[in-house]
């Protein structure tokens, strides 16, 4: 039996179908094409496999889907190419609704157009469609939602060059007044700087001439050219909370200072301490459990928590909730609280999200086997590297919707000191004995970031030592921030360039003789904002 018996008459009978199926995936004939001959190249190799599966056609579909999503991310943009005329009859219409809806389609993510086109157009059940994008079907279902919520926004946009759709007079109507709305807003933002100079010179008179820019020695160890965003102030006292009143759906609370957890048996309960020196109680823990506990940005305005049901962000001083219809894990703030990303649960997909305007971007993960170790305020991620030694951390600064990295090594020689390493974390990978070592990486808000010292071998219990802060630009070392000399001692993250710690007793900051104090209660552990760890009472005997 030859290993492609039945090969060529699967091709034969069902190509043409695949054909159509890689248009609508990609919206260009010949990426099309491109991506039909690579799915059955691919399914040739392993055509007796597949031929054991016992669903071909299914297994190259979702082939062509991951392909397909595969050069989205490693393609630039290109202009889509036009239907081409074809014989037959047509009403005019018709030909305008299919220009329209191949545009919006390809405004939406490969993920997103894949699963309309699988589920509407193949007339999948949502099982097969899961099986063709190899995800759940709870995923099927939260990208089909996401799709046609896109695609409603996206069909009024270009419903003005079709003038044909559901109820085409008023997505036009839409369509003209965004444009005059945008007009108008140009017109004044055009004349606004003339008018402000106009003002300016005659209150101030003519400017003198400024004297000629010289440039300064640099010193022999460049500060951050970054200027950090300013932050709230921390709390000096945590207020008293006999009877909590839950937090308010109806209004602001000035934005969140802190977060209080206490473990119950049933469970942990969780507390914002506001801005306004209240204490407010948040919801009990949703069922199945979190899948990320709730969470302050670093500059208190957002909260977030996640659960099986879906994710909420919400803003605290306007009180608008933000929701994602899915779980994530591992989520990170950006250090000056104006990104968030997290790890869609259960499948391996990142989201990124600007909080600013509530844009959400998916994208499948560069390297996802690789930790994430910090969110950016440029929007990038922190991944550890391959090297990571007693002495040396190597990170690389990943774009997560190109997939493009630049490698930073920070070579710590010089600054520890005898038993010190790097090493936070120490894993031996069975059966191959392997080895693999992890180091603990804290974001600044001014372009630098912290890496965590032991003052032991990985793999031990001892508390960390110091961190050692470098430059995110070039990986050079800029300061060494010693924590307790004797004692436990445990980071938990920069609030904005001052580093969080705690000794078991308080949290403090590091900023020199002003440094700030804050003592931990025996009952309640506190999240202070931006951080992921909680700083809780150390019990000592």
């Amino acid at each position: 039996m030859s290993r492609y018996d039945g090969f060529h008459e699967f091709v034969v009978a069902r190509g043409g179908a695949l054909s159509r199926t890689a248009f609508l995936l990609t919206g260009e004939h010949h990426a099309a094409e491109d991506l039909v001959q690579t799915a059955l190249a691919k399914a040739a190799t392993r055509w007796r496999q597949i031929m054991e599966y016992g669903q071909p056609e299914a297994y190259v579909r979702r082939i062509m889907v991951n392909e397909q999503i595969s050069w989205w991310r490693r393609r630039p943009a290109r202009p889509m190419a036009e239907l081409p005329d074809r014989p037959g009859p047509d009403e005019p219409h018709r030909v305008a609704e299919r220009v329209t809806l191949t545009r919006a389609l390809a405004t939406l993510a490969p993920r997103q157009r894949a699963v309309l086109v699988l589920r509407f157009y193949e007339d999948l059940s949502e099982a097969d469609t899961a099986a063709a994008m190899g995800c759940s079907v709870g995923t099927v279902k939260s990208q089909t939602n996401l799709a046609l919520t896109n695609l409603r926004r996206t069909l009024p946009l270009v419903a003005e060059h079709s003038g044909q759709y559901a109820d085409a007079q008023a997505a036009l109507a839409t369509a003209r007044r965004r444009r005059t709305r945008l007009a108008g807003a140009a017109a004044v933002l055009t004349a606004l700087p003339l008018l402000l100079g106009a003002a300016w010179y005659a209150l101030a008179g003519a400017t003198p001439v400024p004297p000629p820019v010289t440039s300064s020695p640099s010193p022999s160890v460049p500060a951050p050219s970054i200027s950090p965003v300013a932050l709230p102030p921390l709390p000096a006292v945590v207020p008293p909370g006999d009877v909590l009143p839950a937090l308010p759906a109806d209004r602001g609370v000035r934005g969140g200072a802190m977060l209080l957890r206490k473990q119950t048996p049933d469970g942990p309960v969780y507390e914002l301490v506001g801005g306004d020196g209240r204490r407010y109680r948040l919801p009990a823990e949703p069922t199945g459990g979190f899948t990320t506990e709730p969470g302050l940005s670093a500059d208190g305005r957002w909260l977030m928590w996640s659960s099986p049901q879906g994710t909420v962000v919400r803003e605290l001083t306007s009180s608008t909730e933000h929701r994602l219809p899915y779980a994530v894990t591992e989520a990170r703030w950006s250090p000056s609280g104006t990104w968030l990303f997290g790890q869609r649960h259960p499948e391996v997909q990142g989201v990124l999200v600007r909080l600013a305007d509530w844009s959400v971007r998916e994208f499948i993960p560069p390297d996802a086997a690789r930790p994430v170790e910090a969110l950016l305020d440029s929007g990038e991620l922190l991944r550890l590297g391959s090297l990571i030694t007693d002495t040396t951390v190597t990170l690389d600064r990943v774009d997560p919707l190109t997939g493009a990295a630049r490698r930073i090594t920070v070579d710590l020689r010089g600054v520890l000191r005898a038993g010190e390493s790097a090493v936070s974390v120490e894993i031996t990978q069975l059966p191959s004995g392997e080895r693999s070592q992890l180091a603990f990486i804290r974001p600044a808000a001014d372009g630098t970031a912290g890496v965590e010292i032991v003052r032991s071998r990985a793999g031990s219990n001892e508390s960390v030592a110091a961190v050692i802060r470098f430059s995110l630009a070039d990986g050079r070392v800029l300061q060494r921030i010693d924590l307790s000399a004797d004692g436990f001692s445990l980071p938990l993250c920069f609030h904005g360039t001052d580093l969080l710690w705690t000794d078991g007793t308080r949290v403090i900051g590091s900023a020199g003789a002003a440094a700030y104090r804050l003592p931990l209660d025996p009952v309640y552990g506190y999240k202070m904002p931006g951080c992921a760890r909680i700083a809780d009472r150390e019990k000592t005997g």
